[in-house]
């Protein structure tokens, strides 16, 4: 039986940031994000097996089950043995508790690729990307491969950090009130939704675009922005001219990218730490320039990273069903009730896209010898039909799309902006939209 390096019965409050998550999955859909790495040669299934039941003990907050308690969920050690699974080719599919032995990730392999489907209520990118690099590296090492020093990934064996365990958010959480002020403002108004034909069966459309990092780097250096404005603003401009009509003027266009909390808080966790930035465009008051749309990112973006207060006082909001006197005695299934309520009878919403940037993946030099590329997709849901997402490894950047419509035309939009601002795109897709019917 598999055993981790924790006491037994050892188990974790979810994080703050993460009690509406399990509260918001449905019969079929969960909140999922995931994360590959493109490998040299062939995945051995065998050998990944190994490699994740003997990198799992390192990470006691993933080798956990969800457990229902009266006033809230928790997390509670899981001593089955993890499984490995060929990809079946559906993405973000509800992960199977029993066919999983009720871990929260599932590792897949299909031809060279590896990845890793978590439930957010586990983890952020951050702490995922961390147990992909361990994943991958003892995988390399099962094979029998000569690896370089490991540098900064973990592996097995080691001591495992109570920092890495943290619930970062509690300890920088700070009461604020939930009306007015920035936390108003993350609310927000109804804003523009895209909608369009969806694909009847499970799975999802997805879109890889592959450009140089250099070359991306020195476009966003040219118009006096970071990479994650200069995207982001080219994904509202693609929005506008995809989906964007003239009876929706008086709606914004909005993206909301989650910003990494360790940068600006010290913080080693591997769990959830994070917040949002929102990003807010009028295509009827806004010039279609992309200069315009990136001016209006890369203000925003800013002022959401420059005051340690406002950032302190947007986790008020993240922790509003674990710190807030009424939801604190409210019984789980009240609140499960109320969550899944609200969302089903709002036929609007607050966001238009989420465009979340990993940065760059950070691997002991020559690794790039067994790994060529990470990407990293974020789930979507019925009024957010379409998301982003982004990661640099080994001198390229991947973009990420998915999405559950049939269209194509926002990614189309998307690259072809790209491409005019002279940067060369590879494509690869799923090609999910190829002989789909819609509903």
């Amino acid at each position: 039986m598999f055993r981790t390096n924790e006491p037994q019965g050892k188990w974790y409050r979810m994080d703050n940031s993460a009690d509406i998550y399990p509260m918001s999955s449905t019969m079929t859909t969960m909140s999922i994000f995931r994360l590959s790495a493109e490998m040299e040669d062939y995945v051995d299934g065998d050998n990944l097996q190994a490699a994740l039941a003997d990198i799992l003990p390192r990470f006691p907050t993933f080798a956990v089950q969800l457990r229902k308690g009266f006033f809230r969920y928790y997390f509670d050690a899981n001593e089955l043995e993890p499984r490995v699974f060929p990809d079946n080719g559906i993405l973000f599919q509800k992960i199977d508790s029993l066919k999983n032995n009720r871990y929260l990730f599932r590792v897949q392999y299909y031809k060279k690729r590896i990845s890793v489907d978590f439930f957010h209520g586990l983890c952020d990118g951050t702490g995922a990307m961390e147990f992909l690099k361990a994943l991958i590296y003892r995988y390399l090492d099962e094979c029998g491969e000569t690896l370089p020093p490991k540098g900064s990934v973990k592996v097995a064996g080691e001591p495992v950090k109570e920092s890495e365990t943290e619930d970062s958010i509690s300890r920088y959480y700070t009461q604020y009130k939930l009306t007015g002020g920035v936390v108003g403002k993350m609310a927000g108004k109804n804003c523009f939704g895209i909608r369009g034909k969806r694909f009847k069966t499970l799975g999802y459309g997805l879109i890889h675009g592959y450009v140089s990092a250099e070359a991306l780097h020195d476009v966003a250096k040219k118009m006096d922005c970071t990479v994650t404005a200069l995207i982001a603003g080219a994904a509202l401009l693609a929005i506008k001219k995809a989906y964007y009509k003239d009876n929706e003027s008086g709606r914004d266009i909005v993206a909301m990218i989650p910003i990494n909390l360790r940068k600006i808080f010290p913080s080693e966790t591997l769990r959830n730490f994070t917040t949002l930035t929102k990003c807010a465009v009028c295509p009827a008051y806004t010039a279609d320039r992309l200069s315009e749309y990136v001016a209006i990112c890369k203000r925003a973006l800013s002022e959401g990273l420059s005051d340690k207060k406002e950032l302190a006082e947007k986790l008020s909001l993240s922790a509003f069903y674990s710190t807030n006197p009424l939801m604190k005695i409210l019984p789980v299934g009240l609140k499960t009730f109320f969550t899944k309520f609200g969302k089903a009878v709002s036929t609007q919403t607050k966001q238009t896209i989420i465009i979340s940037n990993l940065g760059v993946v950070k691997l002991p030099d020559g690794m790039e010898e067994f790994v060529n590329r990470f990407t990293f997709n974020i789930n979507i849901s019925k009024k957010v039909p379409v998301n982003m997402g982004i990661v640099t490894y080994n001198g390229k950047t991947a973009i990420s799309f998915t999405r559950m419509l049939v269209s194509t035309e926002l990614e189309k939009q998307f690259f072809a902006i790209l491409s005019e601002l002279g940067l060369e795109i590879e494509i690869s897709s799923n090609l999910r939209e190829l002989g789909a019917k819609g509903v």
